[in-house]
């Protein structure tokens, strides 16, 4: 009968199986479109602003990367410089600017989109119907739990 250490290093090394297995269909995908040129760190700031098409303050971008406002700020420029971030005045508050997705950016989270949904699909094809909404169940409560940590 496994144990509880012995459970959590196969989630571990499943873990670590799904992270290189999502790096390598990324990469893939980036070496087609030639956004290799972006950092893990980049994509995530990239992809907070992308899920807020409205626009985000840079407080607010701060709170949700976890960084200080200087570190956000610091990071907004150079990805606004490269043509990935734009800045525009806040509908309520015109004083206000907000961040905002370029196109460029638009363009990789629709490539990123297209990394999960492989993904998705090779997990898939490896259940059974009854299976992958046992999965989905399950990764959704854990996922839930990492937000809550």
């Amino acid at each position: 009968m496994p144990n509880k250490q012995t459970d959590v290093s196969t989630l571990q090394d499943s873990l670590r199986r799904l992270q290189w297995h999502m790096w390598h269909l990324w990469r893939l995908e980036a070496q087609k479109s030639g956004s290799m040129e972006l950092t893990s760190v980049e994509h995530d700031y990239l992809d907070v602003v992308a899920r807020h098409p409205e626009g985000l303050r840079l407080t607010d971008l701060a709170e949700r990367m976890k960084v200080s406002k200087a570190s956000a700020s610091a990071m907004a420029a150079k990805l606004e410089a490269r043509g990935y971030l734009e800045r525009g005045p806040a509908l309520e508050d015109r004083r206000a600017s907000l961040l905002r997705a370029t196109p460029k950016t638009i363009a990789l989270e629709t490539e990123e989109n297209a990394v999960h949904a492989r993904a998705a699909a090779s997990l898939a094809a490896a259940l059974s119907d009854e299976e992958r909404r046992q999965f989905e169940l399950l990764l959704g409560k854990a996922c839930r739990g990492l937000d809550s940590a």
